[in-house]
């Protein structure tokens, strides 16, 4: 046997549902406890009646009717509501007010089954009024969105069209446009106090009518366009970051010969003095800084032909070896 009514089937699914969602970040050990014991308790419960219990079932339907329980304090509560402008919130969520607030999302409601419950017919017409309201304000607003939409749009074609071949990298596609700001002040609003020479002007913001485009560049070299001074998207801002982190390291690695150039030379003109000929030997550890020099201002991920110092390429190709020697040294005393 199982539970065949479609009113019992809502029921267990949608109250089971949230006290999962409710209790699944319980820290406190009583209450975990409790809710446990609760738990079991109703699967025992569920297993009679499944099993054919008369009592337990009869239990499970008076439940889902509101004959017991919540839903009986949440029916009465209905059937006397008489506000004359605000609609009665419990018809849409018939959570306890615990759970709305932990959950407010409307993709976590319980809406009143209107196949067990009769609502009186002036709380569904406020309803349905407000639905409409609502729907009428997201038209709107998604009707303004698709305006300010194309003009960006528009601001970033002209920018284009002026020569900028930056927008294949820069992120600036669909999703770059979907933020909506808020409007803190009217129209006629003047910030800053009037005839305040000390008064600075504030940054641009997101809403600019007609948009502005800028070209930005990092501190580390990467360009990119920015409209109305927005943040670059998450893809974007990871690259830029994960760039960053390369050329910090290769700044580390530069400043590492640097010193080591340094120590070189004192101990070559060491081994002068005590008449030991040994020289130039550092200056492969030089042409190593000159060509990690050149990676950081070029923003060049893998060495190759893309090097432009033809004296730098020549330079790696004949000394490979004594490269790949320092390296090995410096990454030990790293």
């Amino acid at each position: 046997m199982s539970f065949e009514d479609p009113v019992e089937q809502t029921y267990l699914w949608s109250w089971i549902r949230e006290r999962f969602h409710y209790n699944k970040r319980q820290t406190a050990p009583k209450t975990v406890e409790q809710q446990l014991s609760d738990a079991t308790w109703a699967s025992l419960v569920m297993d009679a009646a499944t099993q054919g219990i008369g009592e337990q079932a009869q239990l499970v339907n008076d439940l889902a009717y509101g004959r017991r329980g919540w839903l009986k304090d949440v029916a009465k509560e209905i059937a006397r509501y008489a506000h004359p402008t605000k609609p009665c919130a419990l018809v849409r969520d018939v959570r306890p007010r615990a759970a709305r607030i932990h959950q407010p999302h409307r993709a976590y409601w319980i809406p009143l089954d209107v196949r067990a419950f009769r609502v009186p017919s002036h709380v569904l017409d406020q309803i349905k009024e407000e639905e409409r309201a609502v729907a009428r304000r997201k038209a709107k607003q998604r009707a303004f969105r698709e305006k300010r939409l194309a003009k960006e749009i528009d601001a970033l074609a002209s920018a284009v069209n002026g020569g900028n071949t930056l927008v294949a990298q820069s992120g600036l596609l669909g999703d770059a446009y979907a933020y909506e700001p808020s409007v803190l002040y009217g129209a006629n609003y003047v910030p800053g106090v009037i005839g305040n020479p000390a008064w600075i002007p504030p940054k641009i913001r997101n809403r600019q009518d007609p948009p502005i485009v800028q070209h930005v560049r990092s501190s580390i070299g990467y360009e990119f366009l920015r409209i109305n001074a927005r943040k670059p998207p998450y893809w974007l801002g990871a690259r830029i970051a994960s760039e960053y982190r390369v050329v910090t390291k290769r700044l580390l690695k530069h400043e590492f010969f640097f010193h080591m150039i340094e120590d070189l030379k004192l101990e070559e003109e060491f081994e002068r003095r005590l008449g030991i000929e040994d020289t130039g030997y550092w200056i492969y550890a030089r042409n190593h800084r000159e060509f990690l020099r050149h990676k950081i201002k070029t923003l060049t991920i893998s060495p190759g032909e893309d090097v432009q110092n033809s004296d730098i390429l020549r330079q790696l190709k004949e000394g490979g070896e004594e490269y790949q020697q320092t390296e090995a040294f410096v990454a030990e005393h790293q």
